[in-house]
């Protein structure tokens, strides 16, 4: 339960980490983010999607965002990324991770990839102004670590310190 605004999260342990089972959809005082397509029922569901800064700044209490390497682990523990890792991270998925396919918010202000692509920030930056994320995409069925702009709003899972 985050004690900022009390809501419970859904967890599962894959093999020694707990994660968050649902996407974070806390409400900050400040920094960037979004309801999918600004519409906010899409929030009760996918959560909120975070810029790279405000996605570390939103961490509740006893959890933190994973780094690339704790994704290269979680990947591992479901088959490696590319399809054995899509088929157990998706949303009823054998793993319990229920990733969601959420889409992105671009920088631009644009919304695109909802039903398509579930991508989850990780606190690791790939060069200046990009950041490693996990990536599940529908069309390739596969999961993978990839990389975006910063400023793209993406989902987020914390990992239990």
């Amino acid at each position: 339960t985050d004690s900022r605004d009390g809501k419970t999260y859904k967890t599962v342990k894959i093999g020694n980490q707990v994660w968050m089972a649902e996407n974070l959809c806390y409400k900050p005082e400040s920094g960037n983010y979004w309801a999918y397509d600004n519409n906010q029922n899409n929030k009760i569901t996918l959560g909120y999607l975070y810029d790279w800064q405000t996605s570390k700044d939103v961490c509740p209490a006893g959890w933190h965002l994973p780094d690339k390497r704790e994704f290269e682990i979680l990947l591992s523990k479901v088959g490696g990324s590319g399809s054995n890792a899509w088929h157990a991270l998706k949303d009823g998925g054998s793993s319990g991770f229920s990733a969601l396919l959420g889409g992105w918010r671009y920088g631009d202000g644009s919304f695109n990839d909802f039903g398509s692509f579930g991508s989850f920030w990780s606190s690791s930056e790939y060069e200046t102004g990009f950041a490693w994320l996990l990536d599940l995409n529908s069309g390739s069925q596969h999961a993978t670590i990839y990389y975006a702009y910063e400023e793209a709003g993406l989902s987020v899972r914390f990992l239990q310190n």
